[in-house]
């Protein structure tokens, strides 16, 4: 991997492509921090941000030189044609395109058509640093509720190739940087660990917290495993009566109504809270009153940002053993206690025992805070600037 140089000055006008909240979604989450790191960090002149428009959109960013501009919809197919005519009026240094390979849309031909807006604005001269956030060679489609298919495989396997022509590919899993150099040859892959968007503390339980409170904080989808969890839960209540579980998050953008479906089909079982959509400091107060996160997914397609919050918070985690998850507490030296996939009785007998565990529990925490302290926000939008400043340099010849 390519060594770099720093260089401490503001340099350049940044362009980002990015989803925003308040869409719910890993990507757009990571791509809000990242920008407000970055134009906080003092690097650069000027950063604007070609964003996604939403309803109730939280427009006012609040850091420094970064201008928001929400210039495509979600769905539409002239999405790139919005994106790459904002582009060119502007003409930025350089453009860091935060990318998921769903983020345009549920339409295979308009996220194909998004995902060109890299190869594009290189050939218009740019420098381009792509983040790439999944990699589907790695995933299972049909469980993360994905078309399957012979057309889907081909236009995923081109779209991937296309993305890698860009000066440089981020990926937040070593995992998916030899998984990519191993399939496509390239030596343009960097790995950047996810790191954490919470601040790296150990936050104490209010006097008022639940003895036995374990957090569900997510999307709400079929593969994120919640009706897994819920029928764990009833185990876990016949050894702790008194265990209680929080539901965090809003609708996956590709499973509309399904939080409802879920709350209809548990109707009356005590010891759930339903906290739907959280704000940071709501968030922040939702994990000093939780005991355990857990993450029951049935299917990932990255690096877990919940993992990474979690342990910054001091909160022991409770996961499902799949391939991505254990590789990001492997990478980042966490301790998690995995059960196998989509199985509730062993689900809950982790659950209870680690509940009934504070000795453990304090181990986890301690051990996580350590590994964190090494991947704050700031330390990942460090490598960001010295990255883009670099392949700034390398297509200039200058700064």
């Amino acid at each position: 991997m390519l060594q770099l140089a720093p260089y401490p000055i503001r340099f350049m006008r940044l362009g980002i492509v990015s989803p925003f909240p308040p869409e719910i979604s890993g990507v757009g989450q990571y791509g809000w921090y990242v920008s407000r790191g970055l134009a906080a960090s003092g690097r650069f002149e000027r950063i604007v941000v070609w964003a996604n428009q939403a309803d109730h959109a939280r427009d006012a960013v609040g850091a420094g030189p970064l201008t928001l501009r929400r210039v495509w919809r979600r769905d539409d197919p002239r999405a790139a044609y919005h994106l790459l005519r904002a582009i060119a009026a502007d003409r930025p240094d350089a453009l860091w395109f935060n990318a998921g390979l769903t983020i345009f849309g549920r339409s295979r031909l308009v996220n194909f058509l998004g995902l060109l807006v890299p190869l594009l604005a290189r050939r218009m001269g740019l420098p381009v640093v792509v983040t790439l956030h999944e990699i589907f060679r790695a995933a299972r489609l049909p469980d993360l509720g994905l078309q399957d298919g012979r057309l889907t495989h081909w236009g995923v396997h081109l779209t991937t190739r296309l993305l890698l022509e860009a000066d440089a590919v981020c990926v937040t899993l070593r995992r998916y940087a030899n998984l990519l150099q191993a399939h496509y040859g390239r030596r343009n892959i960097h790995h950047l660990p996810h790191g954490s968007f919470t601040p790296i503390t150990h936050l104490l339980p209010p006097a008022d917290a639940p003895p036995s409170e374990t957090l569900f904080f997510s999307s709400l989808a079929p593969h994120r495993g919640v009706a897994v969890l819920m029928n764990a839960f009833r185990d876990v209540q016949r050894r702790l009566p008194q265990a209680t579980l929080a539901i965090a998050g809003a609708d996956h953008p590709r499973f509309p109504g399904y939080t409802a479906q879920l709350r209809a089909s548990i109707k009356g079982q005590r010891g759930l809270r339903w906290m739907g959509v959280q704000s940071e400091a709501s968030l922040l107060k939702l994990f000093a009153r939780a005991r355990i996160v857990a993450q029951p997914y049935l299917a990932t397609s990255g690096a877990s940002s919940v993992m990474a919050r979690a342990a910054a918070a001091g909160r022991p985690i409770v996961a499902s053993d799949l391939p991505d998850l254990r590789a990001m507490a492997e990478e980042a030296n966490l301790l998690v206690d995995f059960t196998p996939r989509g199985d509730a009785p062993a689900l809950a007998q982790t659950l209870t025992a680690l509940l009934e565990n504070p000795e453990r529990q304090a181990e986890m925490a301690r051990h996580n805070l350590r590994a964190m302290r090494t991947m704050t926000l700031d330390s990942t939008c460090e490598r960001y600037a010295d990255l883009l400043t670099h392949v700034a340099k390398q297509e200039h010849g200058r700064l």
